[in-house]
C-alpha cells in the first residue's frame, strides 16, 4: 500500500470522527437553545399577562370586581403546547396604597424534553395604581 492511500485512508477516518464528534456536541446544544428561546418567550408572555391582569384589575372600584377583573382577564389567554396552564396566585386590591398586586403562575412544557425536565413553572408579579377609586371628598 503506498503512502498516498494509507493517507487517503487516515483522512476518510478523521472526517468520520469529527462529524461524529460534531453530531454529538452540536445537535444537543441546538435542542437545548430551542428550549431557551421557548422558556424565555412563555417568561416574558407571562410578565405581559400579569401586567394585563393588573391593569383589568385596576380600573374596578371595588376589590370583588377587581378581582372579578383580573380572573376574566387570565380566562382569555389562550394556551397550547407550551403554555400549558395561567393561573391567578395572589391578588392584593390595596386602597391605602392605593395599588392592585396580581401574582400569575404558568406552566411551561419544554419544545424539546429532556428526561425529568420537561415541564417549567414561571411566576410574574405585576403593580399597577388603582385609577377607579373617586377623590377623598
Amino acid at each position: 500500500m503506498s503512502t498516498r492511500a494509507k493517507y487517503q485512508n487516515r483522512s476518510r477516518g478523521q472526517s468520520l470522527v469529527e462529524t461524529m464528534t460534531a453530531f454529538f456536541i452540536l445537535i444537543p446544544l441546538g435542542l437545548v437553545a430551542v428550549d431557551i428561546v421557548g422558556l424565555v418567550s412563555s417568561t416574558q408572555q407571562n410578565e405581559q399577562i400579569a401586567e394585563m391582569a393588573a391593569r383589568a384589575a385596576a380600573t374596578q372600584s371595588t376589590q370583588d370586581t377587581a378581582e372579578n377583573a383580573a380572573k376574566d382577564a387570565l380566562s382569555r389567554v389562550q394556551t397550547g403546547p407550551i403554555i400549558a396552564s395561567v393561573t391567578l396566585v395572589n391578588f392584593t386590591y390595596d386602597t391605602g396604597l392605593g395599588n392592585v398586586t396580581v401574582s400569575t403562575d404558568m406552566d411551561v412544557h419544554l419544545p424539546i424534553p429532556f428526561p425529568f425536565f420537561n415541564q417549567v413553572n414561571c411566576r410574574a408579579s405585576s403593580v399597577q395604581p388603582i385609577v377607579s377609586t373617586p377623590a377623598p371628598g
